[in-house]
């Protein structure tokens, strides 16, 4: 390849850089910024809909173990399914007056392996583990 020939394809090769750059910076990116206190996440009157083809029940279900509320603020809980029956995660308010999310987490596809899990920090209340299966292998920790 003669200098000439290279010197021309690198020509080329920085125009194409160039105007994909020029490209690049015409796009407006919004900024990110975190919600303040008082600013909710969605808009008043947007209370969304449950789309789900089967909504959770706890019918038929076998509590397991309870985490009960904390007196102080807990970092952090972990519960993970260990049998193919799976569980369901209850999240309520200790006196149970308020509704309660049902998380169902599917179990492994062979008992005692790895199946879904459920982390969370920000749940204050009172947490309930339940299953279709009374000899369910499940691990819970709050801290």
């Amino acid at each position: 390849m003669s200098l000439s020939h290279r010197v021309r394809t690198a020509g080329v090769v920085l125009l194409a850089l160039a105007a994909s750059g020029a490209a690049l910076a015409q796009v407006e990116v919004p900024q990110h910024r975190q919600l303040g206190a008082q600013e909710t996440l969605a808009g008043p009157g947007n209370v969304g809909a449950d789309y789900s083809a089967n909504p959770p029940s706890l019918s038929g279900l076998t509590l397991l173990a309870t985490i009960p509320a904390p007196t102080a603020p807990r970092a952090k809980i972990e519960i993970a399914a260990n049998c193919t029956a799976g569980i369901t995660v209850v999240l309520d308010d200790q006196t149970g007056s308020l509704t309660p999310t049902i998380i169902p987490i599917a179990g492994p596809a062979a008992n005692g392996g790895q199946g879904g899990s459920y982390t969370t920090t920000a749940h204050t209340g009172r947490v309930r583990i339940y299953s279709p299966s009374v000899s369910c292998q499940m691990a819970a920790r709050a801290w």
